[in-house]
């Protein structure tokens, strides 16, 4: 839903927090967002954010009940009970300063993970900390209308995701039934460990650079493929980019003409502009942003490879592998679409959703291959082999 809101450029259709239209959020009348262009996009994300925020409370609650005793785990649950109470306090200042005090907590949480890293109570308080930073970052975004807030409310959101992942990875059943490798020598070669770790490092920086393009508000600035404006690395000049602004310009009188940039409703259903002139860096991102997903395309592509030759077909993180591969493979397709159709608002917000797909299975084989202990299946498979060829001999 946020990818939504940043994809239709809906994030200021509501223009105050934390109330929407001077109403309590939750009380604002249906017939005010259901079915409005823009409005419901912003509040139905606000709305769903509320209901991450709850449950990641839950979690909180629930694993401090779960790892503590005495004194400790009542202090944490009460502390988790008075901040969604104090949410309810809805002003500005409340929620800026609950952001600090969750700041802090989340310094302290990292301090304990790292001291601990099975301490899932721990885990949850950092999710719990992050997600109230990450709804008032949020909500600044709109009050304080600056585009870099909204690139760190992005980026964070991505680092949440991560902490979530780990957090559903440690609880899962395959998880408790697999060995933690004592020893370095223990895990899978490094080869493999480093291109699942340098791959995941280099789709966390992609993402980071899509939501410095996204939150521009600047619309499209390339529009062909594979090439950009003809050209391999197009030109930024000023007599360029006046043509640039040009076509486009004439680009997007011909989708009106044509009908092919409004609804039927007339709401708009491609951003090819946004009423801002492109611009030598818009142009530049977006090409950056072509070769990164190159080299993630390649990186995933040689994890695939090398976990396959030295741990086996059958292998889980071979396996994972080729999920990534696939998962990165519709995420560039979706990116060429992006481009091709001239930003339409669901490709776009699929393109956003699938990097963040990416980014978690990356987060996925990089904690596992760093900390299990999962024998290489080689040898059983040449066994398996060896088996089916005398039996085909006996035959």
């Amino acid at each position: 839903m946020g990818g939504l809101v940043t994809s239709r450029e809906a994030g200021l259709t509501v223009p105050d927090w934390p109330t929407s239209f001077g109403y309590n959020m939750f009380l604002l009348p249906f017939d005010q967002w259901l079915g409005k262009f823009g409005i419901f996009e912003e509040h139905a994300h606000r709305l769903m954010a509320s209901l991450v925020g709850l449950l990641t409370a839950t979690v909180a609650i629930w694993m401090w009940a779960r790892e503590s005793a005495g004194r400790p785990r009542t202090l944490a649950i009460a502390l988790v009970l008075i901040t969604l109470g104090l949410m309810g306090v809805r002003t500005q200042t409340m929620f800026v300063v609950m952001a600090a005090v969750a700041s802090v907590m989340a310094v302290l949480s990292i301090v304990k993970i790292i001291g601990n890293r099975s301490t899932l109570r721990w885990w949850a308080t950092l999710a719990y900390s992050m997600v109230i930073v990450q709804g008032v970052l949020g909500g600044l975004r709109v009050t304080q209308l600056k585009d870099q807030i909204g690139v760190l409310h992005g980026t964070l959101a991505q680092i949440f995701l991560i902490v979530l992942t780990c957090i559903a990875l440690f609880t899962s059943r395959w998880w408790k039934e697999s060995r933690a490798a004592e020893s370095v020598k223990k895990l899978v070669p490094q080869v493999v460990r480093s291109h699942f770790f340098y791959a995941t490092l280099l789709i966390f920086l992609q993402l980071i650079l899509g939501a410095t393009m996204r939150h521009q508000h600047a619309g499209l600035p390339v529009w062909d493929f594979p090439k950009a404006h003809g050209q391999w690395w197009p030109s930024t000049e000023e007599g360029m980019l006046s043509k640039y602004n040009a076509d486009r310009t004439a680009l997007q009188n011909q989708l009106y003409t044509n009908q092919e940039a409004v609804d039927a409703r007339g709401n708009p259903t491609v951003f090819l502009t946004t009423g801002k002139d492109i611009q030598a860096s818009h142009i530049s991102l977006h090409m950056f942003h072509r070769v990164m997903a190159v080299l993630i395309l390649g990186l995933v592509l040689g994890t695939a490879i090398l976990a396959h030759r030295k741990l086996g077909k059958s292998h889980a993180l071979s396996k994972l592998s080729l999920l990534w591969l696939g998962l990165v493979l519709i995420q560039a397709t979706l990116g060429i679409l992006t481009v091709l159709k001239y930003k339409p608002a669901d490709i776009a917000t699929l393109h956003v959703l699938f990097g963040a797909a990416t980014l978690l299975t990356g987060a996925m084989g990089t904690v596992i291959s760093r900390s299990r202990e999962l024998p290489a299946c080689l040898k059983g498979e040449e066994v398996e082999s060896e088996d089916i060829t005398q039996m085909e001999a006996a035959n």
